[in-house]
């Protein structure tokens, strides 16, 4: 950021109106949300009264009386006149501001129209907040007086914290208006904000901070107590900005003006008898967890309340509900602070802990069983409970979140069948292996009969010269039934069946497919790595056909590359040394995939015609986790070089994994940090539109 950034600059980013009106009415200033509101180029409004924008005159005059008399105007409906002629509803506050002789009026507007609210907000809710992440808070720790009385009038919060410590890093003045607290007691107590929480909620707001997204942005709403005690409403919207370590956010007090549509937003995620999250948030969790756990295990909790059906039957839903509720209590108390607790519907409840070892899932299980051995109390009346609960672990059990349900409730049924307060681990048996690969199996085949299956494709950076060097390909399975299938289940069944061998030639269509679209639409030469099976590398006639498909297609063969394992070359070095030559010797270049997990053999390595190692990514992932992976992949990236090829680092997820590896001259970088896996026309889409397909920051 220009240490010399205006005023002016700040202005014209935030997701409101903003004018700056003299005492006549004159506009001295509009920001870019405002002239867009109403359908005027800025040049033309800067010099007009407001007046000829009005819809209703008087209001002018009402509202800057009421200013004038007493320094800011409450929240107040406006219509304004369109550029074509229809009415804008909006809410604007207005506050006044002297600088020596000047009287200035400065004008915060909202859109009302919920349509455009909402566009509005999505269209630009990321652009804002990095901004104020890497632009803002420069500015704010300014001296600028002018640009602090500013700050000082707008009424939302703007603030970040610390993703770690969720320790208050900065915070506007706006924070007095809506707490009650001043800003230096916030800065001073960086754990007052969590404080001022209603109790109820904190879970609730620690749940979102806890599942948001790396990268992207959501809304929360949630109460807070104000310094006198009065109960608000606030809302959030809040980006998790990686790279930074910060959540950074914007918040306002919507206690007088939260809408039913807000409501239902809200509780489209949680329940509301009992407030919990409801199956709809379970199924985001259970994405998150398994999408950026890297492996990382935890146990999921199917409870069934016993017999409570009857409770409802006899007794009537008004007593049922109160029991549910309080369930839910002692369901909170009984789990631990980062542990998850969902009402899965009835009287079901799912419960994710971050615990994953069985011996102390059994000791949580206990607990949870004295939890509910005091008599649950409803009109003076006390009702005795027992529940039954079903145990899976992820990725022991299953590597999707429907099928780690699906086994929980098969294990829960059959604590059902051995008695009250009853819990049971999910097994699995020859049969229901059998039964899982024969369904499995039949995925494959879908994929294959009904063209199901998809290639993504990942950027590979030249680290030299930071561009494009060229694609990996990597095969999806977006089922229409059972969602997107992972690689690491049904891979493994394909090459078990054979089915791998079909799944190679559509592989290998498609990514020729994706270069003859490519080709015209750029300049600079690039490739398409593609993965190969060892049951491919051990056919027969694997390289004579693979090179003849690229002949009568007319595709050069440096637009093509193949990577293999070294568990693939080992399992026949022979068939595989003769394979690979004819691929070399035909124009294909070679990489050696995940190396360093399998043989790693000197001897293999000398004789084979690799073109280039990939150095698997738990090296990377652990860099700065253990020291010796460091000199690992030094020494590789050595190796390699000395031994006339180049080197590749898969798993390049953090901003240090890229510092690291620049300076230690690993020639190509492929991981989250540049790009992830996009679909074809999502890569189309971008280099049509010249538009950058890697992360530049920190480039």
């Amino acid at each position: 950021m220009k240490n010399e950034a205006t005023l002016y600059d700040v202005l014209n980013h935030l997701p409101d109106g903003v004018i700056m009106l003299d005492e006549r009415g004159v506009l001295l200033f509009a920001n870019e949300a405002f002239t867009e509101l109403i359908g005027h180029e800025s040049s033309l409004l800067v010099g007009l009264n407001i007046l000829s924008l009005l819809a209703n005159v008087d209001v002018f005059h009402a509202c800057i009386q009421q200013v004038t008399r007493e320094g800011r105007s409450i929240d107040a409906e406006t219509d304004f006149l369109h550029r074509d002629g229809s009415i804008v509803r909006t809410v604007k506050s207005v506050r006044m501001i002297r600088n020596d002789q000047d009287v200035r009026f400065f004008v915060n507007i909202r859109n009302l129209t919920e349509t455009n609210l909402l566009n509005k907000e999505l269209r630009r809710s990321k652009e804002l907040i990095e901004y104020q992440a890497q632009e803002l808070s420069t500015l704010l720790n300014s001296k600028n007086q002018e640009l602090e009385e500013i700050l000082g009038s707008i009424d939302e919060i703007i603030w970040y914290i610390d993703t770690k410590s969720f320790a208050l890093r900065y915070v506007n003045n706006a924070v007095e208006m809506i707490f009650g607290f001043n800003r230096d007691a916030f800065l001073s107590d960086s754990d007052l904000w969590q404080q001022r929480i209603h109790p109820d909620d904190r879970a609730l707001v620690r749940t979102f901070f806890e599942t948001l997204v790396p990268g992207l942005s959501q809304e929360i709403r949630f109460r807070i107590h104000h310094s006198n005690q009065e109960l608000r409403w606030l809302s959030s919207r809040i980006h998790h900005h990686p790279k930074l370590n910060l959540y950074i956010g914007i918040t306002r007090d919507i206690t007088e003006h939260k809408t039913q549509s807000d409501e239902i937003t809200f509780l489209a995620y949680y329940d509301p008898l009992t407030m919990l999250p409801n199956r709809a948030k379970l199924k985001l969790q259970l994405e998150s967890r398994i999408e950026h756990s890297a492996g990382t295990p935890f146990a999921l909790l199917l409870l069934d309340l016993d017999n409570f059906k009857n409770i409802n039957d006899t007794m009537g839903h008004e007593v049922g509900d109160q029991i549910l509720i309080e369930v839910s209590r002692r369901l909170l108390l009984a789990k631990e602070e980062h542990d998850f607790c969902a009402r899965f519907g009835g009287d079901e409840f799912v419960l994710l802990l971050q615990n994953a070892d069985p011996i102390e899932i059994g000791h949580f299980c206990t607990r949870l069983t004295e939890h509910f051995k005091n008599p649950f109390t409803v009109n003076d009346i006390s009702f005795y409970l027992s529940h039954s609960i079903g145990i899976t672990f992820y990725p022991q059990d299953a590597f999707i979140g429907e099928d780690l349900i699906k086994h929980a409730d098969t294990a829960m049924y059959e604590a059902k069948s051995k008695g009250r307060n009853q819990f049971v681990y999910y097994h699995t048996s020859m049969q229901r292996a059998i039964h899982n690969f024969l369904h499995i199996e039949s995925l494959v085949r879908d994929g294959l009969t009904h063209h199901l299956f998809e290639l993504y494709f990942q950027p590979l950076i030249n680290s030299k010269v930071l561009e494009l060097e060229g694609f990996e390909a990597l095969l999806r399975l977006p089922h229409p039934t059972e969602g997107f299938v992972p690689p690491d289940t049904f891979i493994s069944v394909a090459e078990t069946n054979g089915d791998i061998l079909s799944i190679g030639d559509e592989v290998l269509k498609q990514a020729c497919d994706f270069i003859e679209i490519l080709r015209p639409l750029r300049s600079k030469p690039f490739f398409v790595a593609i993965n190969i099976s060892a049951k491919q590398l051990h056919q027969e006639h694997f390289s004579r056909e693979l090179l003849d498909y690229l002949h009568q297609r007319s595709i050069p063969t440096s637009f093509l590359k193949i990577e293999l394992t070294e568990s693939a070359v080992m399992e026949n070095i022979e068939i595989a040394s003769a394979q690979l030559a004819q691929l070399k010797a035909g124009g294909i270049r070679i990489a050696l995939d995940d190396f360093g997990t399998g043989y790693s053999s000197f001897a293999y390595l000398a004789q084979l015609p690799i073109d280039t190692l990939k150095i698997d990514k738990s090296f990377i992932l652990t860099l700065f986790e253990i020291d010796s992976h460091r000199h690992i992949v030094e020494a590789m990236s050595n190796l390699a070089h000395v031994l006339g090829m180049s080197v590749t680092a898969e798993g390049v997820e953090t901003l240090k994994h890229f510092d690291f590896l620049i300076h230690r001259q690993v020639d190509t970088l492929q991981g989250y940090h540049l790009c992830r896996p996009l679909p074809k026309t999502e890569i189309l889409r971008l280099i049509k539109a010249e538009a950058p397909y890697f992360t530049s920051s920190g480039l």
